[in-house]
């Protein structure tokens, strides 16, 4: 059983979750690691890395690096199979994304 805060009267207590608490814990833990929520948070991190690197486009005079980097990031979804996103999710103790695919070039 997980431990759960609750608040109540202005004071947040911890317990033991229910039965019936703890099954909707599982419940949205699992639909959380589904493969489906995982390629959904995957497309919205490609997303904002292809937005972030919009402006080489809009400049006009991409290198190649640059060209294959976005093109990369466009083909995650084909690219990946399920069995991989937990890789593709992975983060440092920082919090940034470890998989090289994330990794902008340089030049």
């Amino acid at each position: 059983m997980s431990k759960i805060h609750i608040w109540e009267n202005g004071v947040t207590t911890e317990r033991e979750a229910t039965s019936t608490e703890q099954a909707e814990i599982d419940a949205r833990e699992a639909e959380y690691n589904s493969s489906a929520k995982k390629l959904e948070r995957i497309k919205i991190i490609r997303l904002k890395k292809l937005k972030e690197t919009d402006w080489w486009v809009f400049r006009g005079n991409m290198s190649t690096a640059q060209t294959n980097y976005r093109q990369s990031l466009r083909d995650i979804p084909t690219d990946y199979e399920a069995s991989k996103y937990d890789e593709l999710l992975a983060r440092d103790s920082d919090g940034k994304l470890t998989h090289s695919v994330w990794k902008q070039p340089t030049e």
